[in-house]
């Protein structure tokens, strides 16, 4: 199976939906198992592409429009900072904003870039940081998110960040991108991921 597209996509934008629809509308329109946290949707635009890339893209996207398959998308938004090695000093409970993470370059300022993303590794859902926060000196620093922990994630697990996550979505809506001629014989795609929790 080929993986998602992701390289064709050039514009992204990112949504934290908060007013959550009633779970019977969530499960009916989309695979979900009718949770009523928030998640991130993804719009995605693709630059013009030509008759041979927008055949092979055309077919790939038909095959995940039902709206039924799951599948990873690397984070589509570039990151300011390039972290490996990051890991939480003390667990997270469901309802926290924080997390108090270690294994960054110490006594550096700005170490983690508010709006990058983080991820705890033992679970797909992604999170995004509100403030920028400096490292002290050996490498820690609290983590504030924008929205609530949805799970509990206990001290040591590593966590993801920036290039490093991937959000497990679903199509939710494909506005455009059917094969045919725009953009001076060229064809642009235009979709909307929908994270799966």
């Amino acid at each position: 199976m080929s993986a998602f597209p992701i390289q064709f996509f050039k514009q992204v934008e990112v949504t934290l939906i908060l007013d959550i629809i009633k779970p019977e509308e969530r499960l009916y329109e989309n695979k979900s198992l009718g949770s009523e946290d928030p998640y991130y949707l993804f719009a995605l635009t693709s630059t013009p592409v030509s008759h041979d890339d927008a055949m092979e893209i055309s077919g790939i996207l038909d095959w995940y429009n039902d709206s039924i398959r799951n599948f990873l998308l690397p984070n589509p938004l570039k990151s300011v900072r390039k972290l490996s090695g990051l890991y939480l000093t003390t667990g997270g409970f469901v309802g926290s904003q924080e997390l108090k993470v270690a294994g960054l370059p110490p006594s550096r300022e700005k170490a983690v870039w508010g709006g990058d993303f983080v991820q705890p590794d033992i679970n797909t859902k992604g999170y995004r940081i509100a403030f920028s926060a400096n490292s002290d000196a050996t490498g820690r620093a609290t983590i504030t998110l924008t929205q609530p922990l949805l799970h509990n994630i206990p001290a040591g697990t590593q966590i993801r960040y920036g290039d490093d996550v991937n959000f497990q979505v679903c199509v939710k809506n494909r506005n455009g991108g059917e094969f045919g001629v725009k953009d001076a014989g060229k064809t642009i795609f235009d979709l909307e991921l929908m994270e799966q929790l």
